[in-house]
């Protein structure tokens, strides 16, 4: 019995070697079973991918690289390697996104590292919109801080449509935040990447309309930040209010037209928010746009704007 085992035994060391002999002789260069087993990455490594499986080897074990340590773009696979894999996550109050790539094999656990990486920082909640290979994508932000994806490969023809169809929906084009590349190794913001919400709110309707705006800013979620807005606005006026704007990491910029009527509006920057006021004034037909005060999300409080006191 002892002998049948240690034959087995050794048959499947002679399978694992020649499994990895078989593997692509560049890849090899760069890649190693892991020093942790089928428990994956040991230390100073990350693992890239499994070994090729077939008749007679063994089940395909982890394959590892040196781990830099670094965040940024790493070298690209060499050719004739099965390229370079990429997987991102986010998370909806962060104003950043997580990405685990530069892995040799499509087989790999990018999208697994990305959300753990991403859920660490967040406490949960996190998704990933699925991974890329040999090629790059963008990250691309509205008015009020939300994130998309596009893809560059291909011409980048998914980037532009993701991109003309976020700028259809606001004032100025949205923005390309970031190009990040499938060999990309890690890319991992802290926790100031949470995003701070700012909502705006007024009366609705014209009955009982106290010609002011009430800001709640500083909040972690958008549904805290509505929540304060509009009950400071219901508080004060015992009226029926609503949100006229809100923001993630931005600002919301107050402005008021030629017949004293007044508006809010919300963009990533302060200069952003004040040229999106002056082209929904243009929009209104007016020919005067007062801009006011200006109200930066990360700051926070609980504000009251009146459009109809005098200028100082």
């Amino acid at each position: 019995m002892m002998q049948r085992i240690e034959m087995r035994r050794v048959g499947v060391m002679l399978a694992t070697a020649l499994a990895w002999l078989l593997w692509p002789a560049q890849a090899q260069a760069q890649a190693f079973p892991c020093s942790g087993g089928s428990n994956g990455a040991g230390p100073g490594e990350r693992m890239v991918g499994m070994s090729p499986g077939g008749p007679g080897a063994p089940p395909p074990f982890p394959l590892c690289v040196r781990d830099n340590g670094g965040g940024g773009s790493g070298p690209a696979a060499p050719q004739g390697s099965t390229g370079s894999h990429a997987a991102l996550a986010w998370h909806a109050d962060a104003a950043d996104v997580w990405v685990d790539g530069n892995y040799v094999s499509a087989n790999n656990i990018a999208e697994r590292g990305a959300l753990d990486a991403c859920n660490r920082v967040m406490g949960g909640g996190c998704r990933s919109p699925g991974s890329w290979s040999n090629s790059s994508m963008a990250i691309i932000r509205d008015r009020g801080g939300d994130l998309y994806n596009g893809w560059l490969g291909e011409g980048g023809a998914e980037r532009n449509k993701v991109l003309a169809e976020c700028s259809a929906r606001q004032l100025l084009p949205c923005e390309v935040v970031a190009t990040i590349r499938s060999s990309t190794n890690r890319r991992s913001p802290g926790a100031s990447t949470r995003k701070l919400y700012a909502v705006s709110a007024w009366v609705a309707g014209t009955d009982g309309y106290d010609g002011k705006l009430y800001i709640a800013s500083g909040h972690r979620t958008r549904d805290a930040a509505t929540d304060a807005a509009i009950k400071a606005c219901t508080d004060a006026t015992s009226r029926k209010c609503e949100t006229n704007a809100w923001s993630g990491n931005g600002f919301i910029q107050a402005y008021k037209l030629a017949d004293g009527s007044g508006g809010a509006t919300a963009e990533t920057s302060a200069q952003r928010a004040k040229e999106a006021a002056r082209i929904n004034c243009r929009k209104q037909n007016s020919n005067a746009c007062n801009l006011e005060a200006l109200f930066d999300s990360r700051k926070p409080g609980l504000f009251v704007h009146d459009f109809r006191a005098k200028a100082p």
